[in-house]
């Protein structure tokens, strides 16, 4: 199905379990984005290698470029409230195992490493579960305000994981921040278990032999729109997404001020919560237009960050980096789940998770790679000009469909 206008739908506030959901998620993302930070700290201090670091993040994100289309053919066999209990119940374990580790002096780079991989095949159905799980709390015409929801609850782990993480880390060291990641997944299972059941929209679930990825990838591969966004997405994911490293290169290597990078995600993540809520509230149905555009409003933006000649004016885009990240991110999951079949939601969010998280280790290496032959500057141009040429793309793509679409009509 084409589409003509970006539709107004439903604010997706109003409905109760959709804000159950994402507090659950917010609350939870505290706790995850504390750990990330801890272990960070904790990998630094075991190995005192920026490459050992880089070694566990391409851990974490090697199940989900090897198992993500299998995993969303599971997702579409079996109920994603389901999975979503367990998912969180082995986040919970993988933290707990941390903790002890850490508390009992027995960790090491290497057990560091296997809980990497772990915590990666425990994501690699839980990001796009959670992602297709929104589909069935709210109506169709609410799935646009739903996804800025959802884009919210990462904002406040954003916001609160590192603080709290620098705090208890100093206090009590890297096993109390993993124990208490551990406790967080308590909010996500209440959450899950206090959904209103009736008020969910249903889904089919298929059986063991029709929700299959070569079904999916036909559907997407014949659907203009969705082909283009999921493929846009990917490039986007592989040269524009590696966000920290833009930002901690610029900070330290270009401007000589590392303290730049903590204000510039303060200011990042109050924005993207900003965004968040306001697309929630909106609700708006977003079109390939739509996407194109907030890719183009995301080029821009680190574009300004790439040019900006003081770190004054790199912190002054941060506003505008933070919303353009929302709205693109939203609008283009927020179309893929609006024009698939809700019985191929696993199928389709994993492989949208696969562009956008599972591209971003093979980006890293070559943002890397630049970054030390040229500067940040190239770098975060290159992620620039990948997200402006895409958007552009996706617009001129969108009116070559809706001038093939009017002269259908007429004929």
């Amino acid at each position: 199905m084409l589409e003509a206008t970006a539709r107004r739908g439903q604010p997706a506030l109003k409905y109760h379990n959709a804000r159950l959901f994402v507090a659950g998620q917010g609350l939870s993302n505290i706790g995850t984005f504390s750990q990330t930070v801890a272990l960070s700290l904790l990998v630094l201090q075991l190995t005192d290698s920026g490459l050992a670091l880089g070694s566990v993040m391409a851990a974490q994100a090697l199940p989900i470029m090897l198992l993500g289309p299998w995993a969303g053919t599971v997702l579409d066999r079996l109920p994603l409230r389901r999975i979503l209990l367990v998912t969180a119940l082995m986040g919970a374990l993988q933290a707990i195992c941390l903790s002890v580790l850490a508390f009992t002096g027995t960790i090491n780079f290497g057990s560091v490493l296997g809980l990497a991989v772990a915590l990666g095949c425990i994501q690699v159905f839980d990001r796009p579960g959670s992602q297709a799980f929104i589909a069935e709390l709210v109506p169709r015409q609410a799935i646009a305000g739903a996804v800025g929801l959802a884009s919210s609850a990462q904002a406040i782990g954003r916001l609160g994981g590192p603080a709290l993480a620098a705090v208890l880390y100093a206090w009590a060291g890297a096993g109390s921040v993993f124990a208490v990641n551990a406790a967080s997944f308590a909010a996500v299972v209440v959450a899950l278990a206090l959904l209103r059941t009736s008020e969910m929209v249903p889904r089919n679930v298929h059986g063991t032999k029709r929700a299959d990825m070569a079904t999916a990838l036909r559907f997407a591969w014949h659907a203009p729109a969705i082909r283009s966004a999921l493929l846009a997405n990917a490039l986007i994911g592989l040269l524009a997404f590696n966000f920290p490293t833009f930002f901690a290169s610029i900070s330290s290597l270009t401007f000589s001020q590392p303290n730049l990078f903590g204000a510039a995600e303060s200011v990042n993540a109050v924005t993207s919560l900003a965004a968040g809520v306001l697309l929630g509230r909106q609700g708006r149905q977003p079109t390939l237009r739509t996407v194109g555009i907030a890719a183009i409003a995301l080029g821009s933006s680190l574009a300004w960050v790439a040019l900006s000649p003081t770190g004054v004016v790199f912190l002054a885009a941060m506003p505008f980096f933070g919303a353009a990240v929302v709205w693109y991110a939203t609008s283009s999951q927020a179309m893929v789940q609006q024009r698939s079949p809700s019985e191929m939601g696993g199928r389709m969010m994993s492989l949208y998770t696969l562009g956008s998280m599972g591209t971003t280790p093979v980006g890293a290496l070559i943002v890397g790679a630049v970054i030390d032959h040229w500067s940040p500057r190239a770098a975060i141009g290159l992620g620039a000009s990948t997200a402006i040429v895409a958007g552009l793309v996706l617009v001129l793509l969108w009116h070559t469909l809706q001038h093939s679409r009017s002269t259908e009509q007429r004929a």
